[in-house]
């Protein structure tokens, strides 16, 4: 599909005739001074060089009869001005009808049939990254980002909900894992999946205490289920977002060094993806984020649930840093030993004597793991601000809340919840069991 010569026959017909016109009309002007005939046209007399050089040629009779060295040179410098005079007509006029094609693209949204057409989950997993650009200059501009890490964790942050320091200083890899399962997925939905996630999520130092002081199973799986009964209770069954701005700095791994996912705001409310959040000031296209206590939102907050099954990382564009100089054998800014980087004597990270850019290192890996390569991947210095106004994309947005759901909806979530309760209940039964039948 090659989207762009398809939107431009059924948005801009009549600029494409005009434009067509003009290019006929530009490739017919003389690119040589035989085709002018003696005749300068008056726009050509704007360049001094192509006067001058036209009229010396024009009185030199001679040297065009005899063709001689110093007029054949002439004339090859005067042809090469004049091919070159028109094949920037020939751009410009290119030029300025992207232009406003561009600007027609960006008044003309999606009609519903188009959203059904373009929107979908399939749609866009199939669709190549030229036709994504394309559909991406029809839509708001606003989107949806999922930070994941690669590498030796730095950035961290504190926030009222608790610290965000899990694993600082050490080397992390949530992004391969991610590759390979293909979605962005909840918290329950990846222990379900995953008994190795699920074991991670129980304290050890909780459950060897629960089990010195005689509780049962069943009163440690009560206590570990709580978790999942908070006010927050969507945190743990949804994927987490930020939106209108990628959140690198807080959620990333190395410095400058990122990796996410981007889609626009328009795929996750077009599709069966329910949005919440956990401040009731926040709302897609509502410009500037704050929170209910009036600061500034700035953290992972838009909770999009859609039953356990995930958002596909090949339905958005993965973004990762292009110049960042890594590791060849690692693909991380320092050196790793034993899987964690090593330090300098004054505590610092150390860095490798050779490097590669960090979009070779990927490109190589990608290459040695085409199965992991998402449809979508695009390389480059990334900066995401967004803080427009949208009073149709916020409309959208609210029919879209888990909050304001059909009733059959909001059952629909309801069941979904008691089955996946019901599913971890049993996968912690048999992880507790196991610990207290232990010998250690």
């Amino acid at each position: 599909m090659k989207l762009e010569a398809k939107f431009s026959k059924e948005l801009t017909p009549d600029l494409r005739r005009e434009t067509a016109e003009k290019l006929k009309a530009a490739r017919r002007e003389s690119a040589t001074f035989n085709d002018l005939k003696n005749n300068l046209p008056e726009d050509y007399r704007q360049y001094q060089n192509i006067e001058d050089s036209f009229e010396s040629l024009k009185k030199n009779v001679w040297g065009k009869i005899f063709k001689t060295e110093k007029y054949r040179q002439a004339e090859a410098m005067l042809n090469e001005s004049l091919g070159e005079i028109k094949q920037h007509k020939i751009d410009q006029i290119r030029s300025d009808y992207q232009k406003k094609f561009n600007e027609i693209m960006s008044n003309c949204p999606l009609t519903s049939a188009e959203r059904e057409k373009y929107l979908s989950t399939a749609a866009l997993e199939r669709m190549p990254l030229d036709d994504y650009l394309v559909l991406l200059r029809r839509l708001s501009g606003e989107a949806f980002y999922h930070v994941t890490r690669y590498g030796v964790r730095e950035n961290t942050f504190m926030s009222t909900g608790g610290g965000h320091t899990a694993g600082a200083g050490q080397f992390i890899d949530s992004f391969t894992p991610l590759l390979k399962d293909g979605n962005i997925n909840s918290c329950t939905a990846t222990i379900i999946s995953d008994q190795t996630r699920a074991k991670e999520a129980i304290n050890s130092d909780f459950l060897k205490e629960a089990k010195a002081s005689g509780l049962s199973v069943s009163e440690v799986v009560d206590k570990i289920i709580s978790s999942y009964g908070s006010v927050n209770f969507l945190d743990r069954e949804s994927a987490h977002f930020s939106y209108g701005r990628e959140l690198h700095g807080m959620y990333g791994s190395e410095d400058n060094y990122k990796f996410y996912f981007y889609y626009p705001a328009e795929y996750i409310l077009q599709n069966d993806f329910f949005i919440s959040t956990r401040e009731s000031q926040l709302n897609v296209g509502r410009g500037y984020y704050y929170n209910a206590g009036g600061i500034e939102q700035q953290y992972n907050d838009f909770e999009v649930f859609n039953f356990g099954q995930g958002v596909p990382i090949n339905a958005g564009i993965l973004c990762i840093s292009s110049d960042i100089p890594v590791d060849p054998e690692t693909g991380s800014q320092y050196l790793l030993e034993n899987g964690q980087p090593a330090r300098d004597e004054a505590g610092g990270f150390k860095k490798p004597d050779n490097t590669i850019s960090s979009q070779e290192y990927w490109e190589n890996y990608f290459k040695l793991h085409p199965e992991l390569k998402p449809s979508k991947v695009v390389y480059g210095s990334f900066y995401s601000s967004s803080y427009k106004v949208d009073p149709d994309l916020e409309n959208w947005a609210r029919q879209k809340n888990i909050h304001r759901q059909a009733d059959t909806k909001i059952d629909e979530f309801k069941d979904y919840r008691s089955s996946s309760l019901e599913a971890l209940r049993g996968i912690f039964t048999d992880i507790v069991t196991a610990e207290f039948n232990s010998k250690s």
